[in-house]
């Protein structure tokens, strides 16, 4: 008996050793999986942009580009979007740009920290959706689902800030709830600090940050007052915020200094004064319901189960308070946003200012996070009826959108590139379709729900896998049909300094005749000179420049381009091909110096073009360049293409490639 005592306990003991064992495993286990498939993502994100080496939107890109140069030690140039836009997303970067010289090297390294940053939603949906009581395993394929969504893979294929949004407002999310949840006085002052520092760095990225921030310190106000959490942490969490702030507002003024010919953003009074203009109420409230239809149909409806799960939540009184007050955040949040873009984006005649995509963009995922984790835990009467309320929210928002829009979508100017979503779900990339997108995303949500909703819930694996398939999907073909074609405009950025022969190191003053899209990309491309954009008719060339580049006139010689030449000027380049005409400051301002004109030789037409004459009636390009150069002509075989001759054209680059948005609305 004592025997068989004694090898009873030295069972038990083993089996507890071993359970302590596979217990102790498990989170180390757990986080090397969450590690591969970060990984896994990072290197699909990559795998799409391989081919992209320059900027596409413009000014946006640009603008942001050479304020991450001036930050990593660079020389500051003109701001192509004609304002200093903030400097978060550009501080972020800045590494890159110090790490390579080359504006295409320096541009990949860019987007591959935006990689990073981007495919940081699947471990961070991954806690949101454990907290909300969601097993593992689901967990980590909802969140892999959410970080593969369109909106949060499309836009970190560019040098935007909504490439790190997602992100950001997820971690801010994160900490909030860890700030207001019952737990320890450590992690709930943790989560007010990253609370705290998230908000004020939002401010410096964005200006929707400004939203999150008023926000953070409207909750932490209410928490101070009502005793929603300790007190330590509330004021820490203030205090951070404060500081972050601060250094927002130190980093605008240091990149102003630095941009001093470019006024500050003014994005925020823009809003602010469409908000007070009552006879733009009509236009704002239709505004805002698209936004609001564009945010649930990109989310196929997932993300209005999302929205109306938060609403319900907010009337149990039964549910803890961290999970009311993160869901009220949730409502709140993407309507201000909202507000906020639709009084501050400019009247231009875009189609896309009635259902704006890019703003609201950033609360994608984290909505798509909500209403999967309603699909895996609602019961079955509850889930069916969000999402009936769900139909009846993008209904609301559509029909809104109609009536309030009304003839401007048929008239105003489609922009593809600014309608991704809803071009895919039309199976439409040249015209929008509003009832189409809207049939195509209830479609899909019908499909995901109606399979969970059964008895049983044994759809719910198979619903999530195939969510999965569809996001990878609908994430390659609008990078195929949206996101890749913007390779042709490369003559713009690369192809015109090597026409103009410019250096790296020149100080180049480019007319503001120029195309718009030839402006912005010189700023980064003439990476250790600098830019500035002339009027030549009623400005002179600033004295430190030693290029212009100007049309070529319509009659005359090269030298009529620019008629109030000052002395020690001289063309030193002329190409009617590319309608380009150079100027180059003699160094010793002698005459004698000046190399003659040379007039570039005729170049044959890119593969299945046809050549026309440059200036005449049809033709694509836009008016002619004048360029002046001293350094030997590149042989013709070096020279891309003539810009009259590309098969696209000059508005495609700075309008449908971009978001040729006015100054200040970045």
């Amino acid at each position: 008996m004592p025997l068989a005592a004694a090898e009873t306990t030295d069972r038990s003991r083993s089996a507890e050793s071993r359970t302590e064992r596979r217990r102790t495993a498990r989170p180390a286990a757990r986080w090397s999986t969450v590690l591969t498939l970060y990984l896994t993502e990072v290197a699909f994100r990559l795998f799409l942009i391989r081919h992209r080496v320059v900027p596409r939107v413009h000014p946006d890109e640009d603008a942001y580009l050479v304020l991450a140069r001036a930050l990593a030690g660079g020389r500051a140039t003109a701001s192509p979007a004609g304002v200093v836009v903030p400097g978060g997303y550009s501080l972020l970067v800045a590494p890159a740009l110090a790490l390579a010289h080359d504006p295409a090297t320096a541009y990949r390294l860019v987007l591959a920290v935006n990689a990073l940053v981007a495919a940081s939603v699947l471990p961070l949906g991954l806690l949101a959706l454990r907290r909300t009581g969601v097993a593992d395993l689901p967990a980590l394929a909802v969140a892999g689902t959410a970080s593969l969504l369109p909106p949060a893979v499309f836009y970190s294929q560019f040098a935007l800030t909504d490439a790190i949004l997602p992100a950001l407002l997820l971690g801010w999310l994160l900490c909030l709830h860890s700030l207001l949840r019952d737990g320890p006085l450590r992690r709930r002052t943790a989560g007010g600090a990253g609370l705290g520092l998230l908000a004020g760095y939002a401010i410096s990225v964005h200006d929707r940050g400004v939203v999150l921030a008023v926000v953070t310190a409207g909750v932490l106000l209410l928490a101070l007052v009502r005793g929603w959490t300790p007190r330590a942490a509330t004021l820490l969490a203030g205090a951070a915020l404060g500081a972050s702030a601060t250094a927002a507002v130190l980093l605008a003024r240091y990149l102003q200094d630095r941009f001093s010919d470019a006024p500050p953003s003014s994005v925020g009074s823009q809003a602010l004064t469409g908000m007070l203009n009552t006879a733009l109420l009509d236009r704002t409230c239709g505004r805002v319901l698209g936004q609001l239809w564009y945010l649930t149909v990109s989310t196929w409806g997932i993300g209005g189960i999302g929205f109306t799960a938060c609403a319900a939540l907010l009337m149990q009184r039964h549910i803890p308070l961290a999970e009311r007050v993160v869901a009220a955040v949730i409502l709140i949040t993407p309507i201000l946003v909202a507000g906020g873009a639709a009084t501050a984006l400019p009247e231009d005649h875009r189609l896309d200012d009635n259902v704006y995509a890019r703003y609201l963009s950033l609360f994608a995922p984290a909505l798509f996070l909500v209403g999967s984790a309603a699909l895996h835990r609602l019961p079955r009467p509850s889930l069916l009826r969000h999402t009936a309320a769900t139909v009846g929210l993008v209904g609301l928002c559509g029909s809104g959108v109609l009536v309030l829009a009304g003839h401007r979508l048929r008239t105003e100017q489609f922009l593809l590139w600014a309608l991704p979503d809803s071009s895919f779900l039309a199976g439409d990339w040249h015209a929008f379709h509003l009832l189409r997108s809207t049939a195509a995303a209830l479609a899909v949500l019908a499909l995901s729900v109606g399979p969970v909703a059964a008895p049983g819930r044994r759809a719910v694996p198979y619903v999530t896998a195939a969510l999965a398939v569809w996001a990878v999907t609908a994430t390659c073909v609008i990078t195929v049909r949206v996101s890749q074609p913007g390779l042709e405009p490369r003559w713009s950025v690369t192809g015109f300094p090597r026409a103009a022969g410019l250096r790296p190191d020149d100080l180049v003053a480019l007319s503001s005749s120029l195309p718009r899209a030839v402006q912005c990309a010189q700023a980064f491309q003439i990476d250790r000179g600098r830019v500035w954009y002339v009027d030549f008719a009623r400005q002179s060339a600033p004295s430190e420049a030693n290029v212009a580049v100007l049309p070529t006139p319509r009659h005359g010689p090269p030298t009529a381009s620019w008629p109030r030449a000052p002395r020690g000027w001289s063309v030193v380049r002329s190409d009617p091909a590319n309608r380009l005409v150079v100027w180059r400051r003699d160094a010793s301002r002698s005459p004698q110096a000046s190399p003659a004109i040379r007039a570039m030789p005729a170049i044959p037409p890119a593969p299945g073009t046809t050549a026309r004459p440059a200036g005449t009636a049809g033709a694509p390009g836009p008016p002619g360049l004048v360029l002046i150069r001293s350094d030997p002509v590149a042989p013709p075989s070096s020279i891309p293409p003539p810009f009259s001759e590309l098969p696209f054209r000059t508005r495609a680059i700075t309008r449908v490639v971009g978001e040729g948005r006015r100054p200040g609305t970045h």
